[in-house]
């Protein structure tokens, strides 16, 4: 684990354990109904018992997750899943956390991680208004590509070789 500051406050970045699942339940009454549904592109509240599971799988290969804690718990998680040659990547911070630049912290160091594994490029889904994400992307990846497919932005965006 190591710690940094952001916006002034302390946090400490790990690797989600599939031993999580309390802390991961504890982070979602952290999330306002608006941030859920951002992330999820849909209602969620409390997260069902098979969406935790869902969210604590990972094997540090072709899923995996970062988290930042405060004294309290989570406060941000930046996750990728594998399927096939997709790389499916989704970030979502705690209110009172977000604008800080915790969620740009988080996806730079999962982008080096994920790069150092290989992987050249991540694709992410998002609501079309989310600006928030588009920044994100963006700030990763300048030359990220975006389109409006089924009601939806969808973005692939190109990793930088780590050095």
């Amino acid at each position: 684990m190591t710690s940094t500051y952001v916006g002034g406050r302390r946090v400490w970045l790990r690797l989600l354990e599939p031993g999580d699942a309390d802390l991961i339940r504890s982070f979602f009454w952290r999330l306002s109904s608006e941030t859920i549904y951002r992330r999820f592109l849909s209602p969620i509240k409390p997260p069902a018992n098979a969406l935790v599971k869902r969210l604590v799988d990972v094997d540090h290969r072709d899923r995996e997750a970062l988290i930042a804690l405060d004294e309290r718990g989570i406060v941000g998680v930046a996750r990728y899943g594998t399927a096939g040659s997709i790389h499916e990547v989704a970030v979502v911070v705690a209110d009172e956390w977000q604008g800080r630049g915790l969620g740009r912290l988080l996806l730079r160091r999962l982008a080096h991680i994920a790069r150092a594994r290989g992987i050249a490029s991540f694709h992410a889904t998002m609501l079309g208004d989310n600006r928030r994400a588009q920044s994100l992307v963006l700030g990763l990846s300048p030359n990220s590509r975006m389109r409006f497919e089924d009601g939806y932005l969808e973005a692939e965006i190109p990793l930088r070789p780590t050095g």
